[in-house]
């Protein structure tokens, strides 16, 4: 949790949109140096971005604006949203809408996968992990890749579960979660540990 000018820092470009660094010296009692500091290291952190604009002749101005994980550091009312909208869909027995939502949000994020893994040449079971592991990443997953100790089998896992108000409603997720390892690597797939169940990750062992 960012406390103290960091943390003050991302409250001023929350309330602006963006700032430069010469407008947070000005509405700072820091250094310049120490705030040009903070922000490299916000900037290193993945909680802000660069964003250049130009007015007129000359070398564009630099500025700075939050990622979507900066943006993740302030409340939102919209995961409960969210929960209550399916509740609702289930409610109105509107099932079948609901299931055609995550099939197909499901099988978008295969597509983007299958773009990546061309891209990359990714053949082998191992160059697979990776590159599945890259886009996880980048969705808020955590994942990490490792083999099982006995069968030296490939596990895939997710230390954080970016749906997890939606599967306080609907274990839909997770099945597809599920098929979507067994399209990737084309074999079955074995969920060991499981994130609903009160464990720390879901593991998905390979073949």
């Amino acid at each position: 949790m960012l406390t103290g000018p960091k943390k003050e820092l991302l409250d001023l470009i929350k309330h602006q949109g963006q700032i430069t660094i010469d407008e947070s010296v000005e509405k700072m009692d820091l250094a310049k140096t120490t705030v040009r500091e903070h922000f490299t290291q916000l900037e290193e952190d993945g909680y802000i971005e660069r964003s250049y604009e130009r007015s007129g002749r000359g070398r564009p101005s630099l500025s700075f604006r939050l990622t979507k994980k900066g943006n993740g550091m302030y409340p939102s009312y919209e995961p409960e949203m969210m929960r209550e909208f399916i509740r609702f869909l289930q409610t109105e027995g509107e099932h079948r809408i609901l299931e055609d939502f995550f099939q197909k949000f499901w099988n978008r994020r295969y597509q983007k996968l299958e773009m990546m893994l061309e891209e990359e040449s990714a053949d082998s079971e191992e160059d697979k992990a990776r590159v599945t592991r890259r886009m996880l990443d980048e969705e808020g997953f955590m994942a990490e890749i490792g083999h099982d100790s006995d069968s030296g089998k490939l596990m895939m896992k997710e230390c954080n579960c970016p749906f997890r108000e939606i599967i306080k409603v609907t274990k839909l997720p997770c099945k597809l979660e599920e098929e979507f390892y067994e399209k990737v690597f084309g074999k079955k797939v074995e969920r060991t540990t499981y994130i609903a169940e009160g464990d720390f990750a879901c593991t998905y062992c390979v073949g």
